[in-house]
């Protein structure tokens, strides 16, 4: 598979999520309820994260479309590179999650 179809499918795909995250964000009324506090994952921060990623891929991709920091040509390795970047930012957020939660439930 062609790695300009790779990105363009990832970029649909980017721009849909954002688009459905930023309509669920934008129309649901949270209403604050004894059991919401308990929860370790809502549905909030669910959208949120999905938003924060789509987010951040649209970025990468734009960055990599308009300024072209490899040139015109992108061999495999620096495709390798660049999605290496693309998956960092979410790994670092379920990291930090992650890491507040067992923080929580140590204290």
């Amino acid at each position: 598979m062609d790695w300009e179809v790779i990105n363009g499918i990832a970029g649909i795909i980017s721009s849909i999520c954002a688009i459905i995250s930023i309509g669920y964000l934008a129309t649901h009324k949270t209403k604050p309820t004894s059991t919401q506090s308990s929860n370790i994952l809502t549905l909030d921060k669910l959208i949120s994260f999905l938003l924060a990623c789509s987010g951040w891929v649209l970025i990468c991709l734009s960055f990599l479309w308009a300024f072209e920091p490899f040139g015109t040509y992108l061999l495999d390795t620096e495709y390798k590179q660049f999605y290496g970047v693309l998956l960092a930012f979410p790994a670092l957020i379920i990291f930090q999650f992650g890491y507040k939660v067992m923080q929580k439930q140590k204290t």
